[in-house]
């Protein structure tokens, strides 16, 4: 397998985790109960977080959306987290919890990039945002976007070993698979340090997820496929 067939490979990988196979928790492997109706057959989703049609208080519409998205009632999430949107009083911080939700609903519903728009919305100041939105740019496979993921996962604070990224929904991306995404960014940049940078983030992942079959185990073997030594 060549370089550029490789990278496309663990791009897709990661494409993969951002939408719900990581190992993280939160990916849409729930079942779903009856009454939550899947996403795209209308309707609004489980959960006993209230709102819906009619609901005008934003706290109540996130806190139902998100337990909408926690059973892979996609598509009633996102009506919800754009409900939050449409509210004309909301808060700033409001603001960026239903941009984040939005963004994450779309990636487990359409894929990373059609969440992208929204994480730009609420990658300012919100971790997960960060999270999804370096996985867009990844998905990309452009040297410019990679430079930027490396900036926003240097903003949740992966570059300090002792950071654990912890989501606070469950969107499915575990601190391994964060440090393991930041490893590869590094590599693919390859200036001066990032050799030593990608080791340590990858050695970070796999000290916490050596598996043989996980997204971490195969970003972990691209990169020695790539020629990362150390490792």
């Amino acid at each position: 397998m060549n370089r550029k067939s490789i990278v496309v490979l663990t791009i897709a990988v990661i494409f993969f985790l951002a939408s719900g196979c990581g190992s993280g928790g939160g990916s849409g492997r729930y079942t779903i109960p009856p009454e939550i109706p899947t996403p795209g057959t209308g309707g609004g989703g489980g959960g006993t977080g209230g709102g819906g049609v009619g609901e005008t208080d934003p706290d109540s519409l996130l806190a139902s959306a998100w337990e909408d998205f926690r059973y892979g009632a996609f598509s009633s999430a996102i009506n919800k987290f754009n409900q939050v949107l449409t509210i004309t009083n909301i808060t700033e911080t409001q603001k960026v919890q239903a941009y984040n939700g939005l963004g994450w609903s779309l990636t487990k519903s359409s894929g990373v990039e059609s969440g992208y728009s929204s994480f730009t919305q609420a990658s300012a100041s919100d971790n997960e945002a960060r999270i999804g939105l370096a996985a867009a740019l990844i998905q990309r496979g452009q040297n410019a976007g990679i430079t930027q993921a490396i900036q926003l996962l240097e903003a949740v604070g992966l570059s300090n070993t002792a950071y654990r990224f912890t989501s606070t929904h469950p969107i499915g991306v575990s601190n391994a698979e964060a440090h393991a995404m930041l490893a590869f960014c590094y590599f693919w940049r390859g200036g001066v340090g990032d050799d030593d940078k990608a080791k340590t983030q990858i050695n970070i992942a796999r000290s916490e997820d050596n598996s043989n079959d996980s997204a971490v185990a195969q970003i972990y073997k691209t990169l020695m496929d790539m020629g990362l030594t150390g490792i």
